[in-house]
């Protein structure tokens, strides 16, 4: 297969789930950024280091966020004020849960998909 036909064969694998949407994202940007050839042969240990660095970054944020909301609604009931809306906390570590393997997965994908476009790359068609 040309760069061409890997490129348009990357993009029809990948157009399901979120994970391969966010895999296929991510491929594009190193592609963009490093050139195809270069992201055909750039091996693992980068990758992975950017998808920890990317997770972090989100965690810490998740995170930040439901401390922010926790706050407040432990203000407002110190306060004795009603509240419609509470926080439910095992929903809540279930959604960031579900999250960070969906970064997990995408990083499964990433991979995978490298893996199969370095093998068909420069592959002749029958």
């Amino acid at each position: 297969m040309t760069q061409e036909q890997v490129m348009e064969w990357m993009t029809k694998y990948l157009d399901g789930t979120k994970s391969e949407q966010t895999a296929l994202g991510m491929i594009m940007l190193d592609i963009d950024e490093h050139g195809f050839d270069n992201w055909i042969d750039m091996p693992a240990i980068p990758i992975v280091e950017w998808y920890v660095q990317a997770t972090e970054e989100v965690a810490d944020q998740l995170v930040q966020d439901y401390s922010t909301i926790k706050g407040v609604e432990d203000i407002i009931g110190e306060a004795g004020i009603g509240q419609s809306y509470a926080l439910k906390e095992p929903q809540s570590l279930i959604a960031f849960k579900d999250g960070i393997m969906d970064v997990m997965n995408s990083m499964l994908i990433y991979l995978t998909t490298q893996e199969m476009a370095r093998a068909y790359y420069g592959e002749k068609s029958n």
